[in-house]
């Protein structure tokens, strides 16, 4: 019995102490404290320039959440050790063009999955437990993204990929936004989808939807 109650003891501790941790996680509502000093805004070498343009867009939704230092923009290959190790790090573009996008994956646990054949071909993203799915014959009329805000050794870190660059853009024009940050507080995660409604070819804020999020 006494080794019972020991044992109880120990698990409401460690309950507690976790709780402590997550609530501690960087979440959207505070984005700009995260990002307000030596921040790099980092897309593949061999990007699209669309995800040069996503990154614009979360640039000046911090400068508009009030961040007064201009982030600087890197590549991954022109990203320096010192700023890779210690800087406040944005990685826009996913794992098929960002290898800091891919490294940084790895350690928030960020997967996916592509099988182009199907039947049904989907590209799915998973995190957390939750995923979110594309139906490959909707692309590109269709596209899917994650936005994911952790803390990595001291540092804020925050993902913005899709499976193509509408949904990067789409993204990163959502998360750019300040007025979104307030919508989810509390949370460190969002599985956006980008439906073109009006088939223009172009992302518009009211085509962007929030389908999972934690």
């Amino acid at each position: 019995m006494v080794k019972i109650r020991a044992l109880l003891v120990f698990c409401i501790i460690l309950c507690s102490t976790l709780h402590v941790v997550n609530s501690q996680a960087p979440t959207f509502e505070n984005l700009a404290t995260y990002f307000a000093t030596n921040t790099f805004m980092v897309a593949g070498d061999n990007a699209y320039c669309t995800d040069v343009l996503g990154s614009a867009k979360v640039s000046y939704g911090l400068a508009d959440g009030g961040v007064t230092e201009n982030p600087e923009g890197r590549t991954d290959v022109i990203l320096t050790t010192t700023e890779h190790d210690t800087g406040n790090l944005i990685p826009v573009g996913g794992p098929a063009i960002n290898p800091i996008a891919t490294e940084f994956d790895g350690y928030f646990g960020i997967t996916y999955n592509y099988d182009p054949v199907g039947p049904p071909p989907v590209f799915e993203i998973f995190a957390d437990g939750f995923t979110i799915t594309l139906n490959l014959n909707d692309y590109p009329d269709e596209d899917i993204c994650i936005v994911y805000l952790a803390e990595h050794n001291g540092r804020n870190v925050m993902l913005v990929w899709g499976y193509g660059w509408y949904g990067t853009y789409a993204g990163s024009a959502y998360i750019g936004d300040p007025a979104t940050w307030a919508a989810h507080t509390g949370y460190h995660m969002l599985m956006i989808r980008w439906t073109d409604s009006n088939a223009d070819g172009l992302v518009q804020t009211g085509e962007i939807t929030v389908e999972q999020s934690n």
